[in-house]
This record gives C-alpha cells, sequence and structure tokens, in this order.
C-alpha cells in the first residue's frame, strides 16, 4: 500500500457540466510539471478517436481480472457491460514521477482511493442548476442526455456532503485559484 505523507491525490468531482473535466485539462495545460490525469483502466474496445491512455487504459477482460486478482486493481465497477477500474500501479507511475494525480470519480471511488492512500483531497464542483443545463446546451449535447443528467443532478447534489471541499464554479479561473489555494 502506498502511503506517504508527500504523495497526494486531487479528486475533483461533481455533476456532469459543472466544469471539472475542463478544470482538470487546465490545471494540467498550466502546470504540466505538477499535475497528471489519472486514467482508468476499462474492457472495452478504443474508438477510433481514442488511443492508449485516453481516455482509458485498454485491456483484455483477462488482464483486467488478473489486475484485480494480483490487488493492483484496487475499485472497480462494470458499466454497460465492460469492467472500468482505478488501478495502484498508474497512480505510483505518477507519484515516481513527482506529478499530483487529478482523478474525476463518484463516492465509491473517493472511499477506495482514501481506504488505500494517506493523502487523498477531495473537491466537489457545482453549479447552479440552470447553469449546468445552458453549459449542456452549449457543449452540444443531445436533449435526452440534458434531461437524463439534469435528473441526476440532484442525486450527485447529495454526495456533496462527503467532499472535502464544495466549490461553486460560476468563473473557472476563481474556481482554479481555489483549488491552487486548496492545494498549496
Amino acid at each position: 500500500m502506498a502511503d506517504k505523507k508527500e504523495n497526494r491525490i486531487i479528486v475533483i468531482e461533481g455533476p456532469s457540466g459543472a466544469g471539472k473535466d475542463t478544470i482538470i485539462k487546465t490545471l494540467m495545460q498550466r502546470y504540466p510539471e505538477r499535475f497528471g490525469k489519472l486514467v482508468s483502466v476499462a474492457t472495452r474496445a478504443m474508438r477510433p478517436n481514442e488511443s492508449e491512455g485516453n481516455p482509458y487504459h485498454f485491456v483484455t477482460n483477462e488482464e483486467f481480472d488478473r489486475m484485480v486478482e494480483n490487488g493492483d486493481i484496487f475499485e472497480h465497477t462494470i458499466r454497460h457491460g465492460e469492467k472500468r477500474g482505478m488501478s495502484e500501479r498508474y497512480i505510483l507511475e505518477m507519484f515516481n514521477a513527482n506529478k499530483i494525480p487529478l482523478k474525476d470519480c463518484d463516492i465509491v471511488g473517493v472511499r477506495a482511493l482514501k481506504s488505500r492512500f494517506a493523502n487523498v483531497t477531495t473537491i466537489f464542483i457545482t453549479a447552479d442548476k440552470k447553469e449546468i443545463e445552458r453549459r449542456l446546451h452549449g457543449r452540444g449535447d443531445q436533449p435526452e442526455d440534458i434531461e437524463r443528467r439534469l435528473k441526476d443532478y440532484d442525486k450527485c447534489i447529495l454526495d456533496a456532503k462527503y467532499y472535502d471541499y464544495v466549490l461553486n464554479n460560476d468563473d473557472l479561473e476563481k474556481t482554479i485559484d481555489k483549488i491552487i489555494q486548496i492545494i498549496s
């Protein structure tokens, strides 16, 4: 188990449209020597616009099961018939490169990380529901996806109380500044 105090993991989570992916991408662009995105392992087939490590580390079912058996994958689920999970090996690789892993994951993933690592900081990103709806429309989501994501919003917001920090992302620059303050 890796639990060095100097090694830390930052979880950034929130409802769809809150800006968590934009925040992670911005942090990595501005501070490439400091941050890396922690990518999950998945058994689904790679799509034409994807590559190894983007958006997943792609493995076979057999490889995935072997990683679970040997303890490397310490949190996993089945989504849409495909296996997904978090690998300790990829976290340790980031630590060895002196990078802080950034991860978006739900409360189940947060609990798994906190049970495995000593220094996990969790930040829940939110925005007003009307603003979320505007953002979802603005990024071109399909109407049925927007409706589903807005229904999930209320459930997702209930989990905010389990995170170390809750930030309202009404201004990306201010939110990034607050996250840097939290991390520092």
